[in-house]
């Protein structure tokens, strides 16, 4: 399984990018940050990588914005690819 996690140094950031994905109907969820990122606040926002296109722009102007990665669950756990 795919799926892109955009990483913050903020809670209060995270929250705000969780809170604007829902109000355009994005399906979108608050996880624990993976450990494979190593960086953060410990939460991330995780949606779609069929969404990024369209949301790019405005959730990289988080003032605390670390990055988007493509996660992938594997037998091994998960690994995280900047995009």
């Amino acid at each position: 399984m795919e799926y892109v996690v955009a990483i913050y140094r903020s809670r209060n950031v995270t929250i705000s990018a969780y809170n604007y994905l829902l109000g355009r109907g994005v399906t979108c969820a608050l996880i624990s940050t993976p450990r494979a990122a190593n960086v953060g606040c410990g939460l991330s926002v995780k949606f779609g990588k069929d969404v990024l296109p369209s949301v790019r722009g405005t959730l990289s102007q988080g003032e605390t914005f670390v990055g988007f990665y493509l996660a992938r669950n594997t037998f091994n756990g998960t690994t995280l690819t900047r995009i």
